[in-house]
């Protein structure tokens, strides 16, 4: 039988067992907001759901979050068996919509690792390497989405959206959400400034490809690719137990793939802040 509560006793990683364990400050408050999505989430969860949050507590976490918001803002999450497979999916306007989630980390890799920011003096942003670690998550994604249909879980003619959660990894944000960066060749911002030193015009640099520690490039134009086209949208937020705005999904934001092969209506997600990508322009899109 499912566990009543979302926290399990024993060894856990550090994040988990703050939340779980201490009764004053931030914790207990953030330990009942926990339990109450797992109270709606129960039944969409996979067999080991409640063990594996104990070793990734922000990915599970993130799964909760985003189903849960699903729920709240008028679509139904189900989901086809309890293990393989996106997270849920649920139905607009007779269409299945499935949505996989994921909550990348620094890395494990030393020479790609994206360390936590200096406290003594200013730094320079590790931009390649955050992008590297939402990069290869998306690799990862499609990976599972090809086995998921393989195996008929999923179909070509279902939509397909992946919710990334990027506040694993500590120093990825910005003024342009790094996701945007990850998906599309958008490179350093620039200037272009007058003798009088008045700025006439603002633009982003091309930027294609990054490179790993080793040398090997690594594309960053997941949605001017076909082999991506099943997405046919990604959301991206920061949020976690701590840190959540007052409406579930509040903070959300919206990439539609401009080459999906099932593209969304804006209106499936008219909450969120949206953006489309047409003509080398990224442009909001009204919901």
């Amino acid at each position: 039988m499912t566990s009543i509560s979302f926290f399990l006793p024993g060894d856990a990683d550090e994040a988990y067992c703050n939340i779980r364990d201490k009764t004053t400050g931030p914790a207990p408050e953030a330990r009942a907001f926990i339990e109450s999505l797992w109270r709606r989430y129960r039944g969409l969860e996979d067999h080991n759901f409640l063990t594996d949050a104990k070793t990734h507590f922000l990915q599970r976490f993130w799964e909760m979050y985003l189903a849960v918001t699903f729920m709240e803002r008028g679509l139904k999450p189900s989901r086809k068996g309890r293990g393989g497979g996106p997270e849920f999916s649920c139905s607009y306007k007779e269409r299945k919509i499935w949505v996989e989630a994921v909550a990348p980390g620094p890395g494990d890799s030393a020479a790609d690792r994206v360390e936590e920011a200096s406290t003594e003096g200013v730094t320079d942003l590790p931009e390649e390497k955050i992008l590297l670690r939402l990069t290869q998550a998306l690799a990862q994604k499609r990976e599972r989405y090809l086995a998921a249909l393989a195996k008929g879980i999923v179909s070509d003619q279902d939509c397909y959206v992946l919710g990334v959660n990027s506040k694993g990894i500590t120093q990825a944000y910005g003024a342009l959400p790094f996701f945007f960066k990850a998906l599309l060749p958008i490179g350093d911002p620039l200037l272009r400034i007058r003798a009088t030193a008045k700025i006439t015009d603002s633009y982003y640099t091309l930027r294609e490809t990054i490179t790993k520690a080793r040398g090997s490039p690594v594309s960053t134009t997941a949605f001017l690719d076909p082999q991506f086209a099943f997405l046919s949208a990604v959301i991206h937020s920061r949020v976690d137990c701590l840190n959540r705005p007052e409406e579930l999904g509040e903070d959300f934001m919206v990439l539609h793939n401009p080459l999906a092969a099932r593209p969304l209506e804006p209106s499936v997600f008219k909450w969120c802040e949206q953006y489309v990508y047409n003509d080398g322009e990224l442009t909001i899109q009204a919901g």
